[in-house]
């Protein structure tokens, strides 16, 4: 489930998923996943960098190679311990389990949460011979109904007053991190501008925090005969990474325990009903990294739906 594979992607076809469409506002893991973003070809990386502020669409056809993205070179030391924290030292798979809310705040309004979220990724990380990792990740979620925690089949949005019908996601996600930054698998469609950082964020009172931040634009397109206009749309995903000093100080070969917070300020997911609307949507999370057979850290409401319809995001975790 983790094996790498060389994939041609273009606009138009990475579109037609079933959940996806050249008119849909998509979340931060659909934008990266579901336009190709973050697909590995041939075994090299390319990224548009980040187009300058006031600028809404990436030159088209531009491409760069592995190259910094406007991050200074990250310590050596600085990079092992983001590695250490996003990885296991016996090189095999770790899983994250996570829960949050959906927040949704369209302009004018008072922000109002609006299901809670719960989840599991599958992820791996692969040395390469310049020294970055290609990572690999593979997640399943859910929305919740915010009062009885069950997973929702509809949720009351209070902003259109009516219900709505959320789309529970499966995200398959390979980016490449370095000590130059974060970036994605392969050259980007034209109109996209990524631009991803790792950061030593703060070292306080014997807690170490780690970040990684993606900031994606999409630029927007005039309506044809067959497509509706389409505006500019904004994905952004910021997670901060945090452990103990002591652990990061032990062999290389231990393993390091870690806890994540996770944030987004993306543009409204299509199924919200806020089409064309101006705000911000926010999936704020809390979760832990842990051993690919720690079945007991999945909360069993959880573990069972994963293994119901995902069950391959377990596989190899069964103790033996």
């Amino acid at each position: 489930p983790m094996r790498v594979v060389p994939c041609e992607v273009t606009l138009s076809s990475c579109c037609s998923g079933g959940q996806m469409s050249q008119g849909t506002a998509w979340s931060r893991r659909e934008a990266l996943a579901g336009l190709g973003l973050l697909a590995v070809s041939g075994g090299t990386v390319q990224a548009v960098e980040m187009e300058a502020a006031g600028t809404d669409v990436a030159p088209a056809g531009v491409a760069h190679g592995p190259r910094v993205s406007g991050q200074a070179t990250l310590p050596a030391e600085v990079f092992a311990d983001f590695m250490r924290l996003r990885t296991s030292p016996d090189g095999r798979p770790v899983l994250w389990v996570y829960s949050g809310v959906l927040v949704v705040k369209p302009d004018g309004e008072v922000a109002r949460p609006l299901a809670r979220i719960e989840g599991l990724s599958r992820s791996l990380a692969v040395a390469q011979p310049d020294g970055s990792y290609l990572w690999t990740l593979d997640e399943a979620g859910y929305y919740c109904d915010p009062v009885t925690g069950e997973v929702a089949s509809t949720l009351f949005n209070p902003f259109i007053g009516k219900d709505v019908v959320p789309k529970h996601y499966r995200s398959p996600q390979t980016l490449r991190f370095s000590r130059n930054g974060v970036l994605p698998g392969r050259e980007l469609p034209p109109g996209i501008a990524f631009h991803g950082e790792i950061t030593r964020l703060a070292e306080i009172a014997g807690t170490v925090a780690l970040t990684e931040d993606l900031y994606v634009r999409m630029g927007g397109t005039a309506a044809t005969a067959d497509r509706p206009a389409r505006p500019t749309r904004f994905a952004n995903s910021l997670a901060t990474f945090t452990t103990l000093r002591r652990n990061l100080q032990r062999p290389t070969g231990e393993w390091v325990d870690c806890q994540f917070n996770y944030t987004t300020l993306n543009t409204f997911v299509d199924w919200l009903g806020l089409a064309g609307r101006p705000g911000v949507q926010d999936m704020r999370l809390v979760g832990i990294k842990c051993r690919l057979d720690d079945r007991a850290a999945v909360p069993t409401g959880l573990r069972e739906r994963i293994e119901r319809e995902h069950p391959d995001l377990l596989k190899g975790s069964e103790r033996t």
